[in-house]
């Protein structure tokens, strides 16, 4: 698996296809041993590095579903998860997430968001309701490189996710229904867990 995994990384580095990075894949997997989540949601399958991250230290009778909308990326995710012999713990479905997620039935026992920084908010609350007691839900890339906590003027590209991953960590960190902490590891790493909707 190890090697699968090697591959992986070179495909993801020659094809300028972000993966998630070594500091936030151990807070993963150290979760995912911790909760032992029975059903899992990944929006954003990139190649499928992450989901197999997962399914290597979930449960043996657990399940994933990953979202992910380039149609290229998830024949490629297919194939490795394939190899892998995983494909019938993971689940590819091919779309748009805020679209898939009013879809979705659950419950989910843990929900990695790795997909379009801008959408995470959005995300989340598509989901909330579809969310176990005590499921934690992990976000990647929360601090996108400095650039949330910093005071400086934010470059005029990057505004707008800046803005709308500070209303993420706004929310999740004021709102009774979580209890988050942010780990300022990598590219930041937000982990939230869901106290029930009758703590508003």
């Amino acid at each position: 698996m190890l090697v699968l995994f090697k591959e992986i990384e070179a495909y993801a580095d020659e094809n300028s296809i972000p993966i998630i990075n070594k500091v936030s894949s151990q807070l993963l997997i150290d979760l995912v041993k911790k909760e032992a989540p029975q059903s899992i949601l990944e929006i954003g399958t990139a190649v499928g590095y992450s989901a197999l991250l997962i399914a290597n230290h979930m449960p043996k009778d657990s399940k994933i579903i990953t979202i992910e909308q380039d149609a290229n990326r998830i024949d490629t995710a297919y194939n490795f998860i394939t190899r892998a012999g995983r494909i019938e713990q993971i689940q590819l479905i091919d779309g748009d997430a805020s679209e898939i997620l009013m879809q979705l039935e659950g419950p989910f026992d843990l929900v990695f968001i790795d997909a379009a920084k801008g959408q995470y908010l959005d995300y989340l609350q598509k989901v909330v309701d579809k969310l176990s007691i005590g499921a934690v839900v992990i976000a990647d890339n929360v601090l996108f490189r400095g650039m949330v906590r910093s005071e400086q003027p934010v470059i005029k590209r990057y505004r707008t996710i800046v803005k709308r991953l500070r209303e993420y960590l706004d929310f999740v960190s004021h709102d009774p229904r979580f209890f988050t902490t942010i780990h300022n590891e990598g590219d930041g790493v937000a982990i939230s867990y869901y106290r029930g909707a009758n703590k508003q």
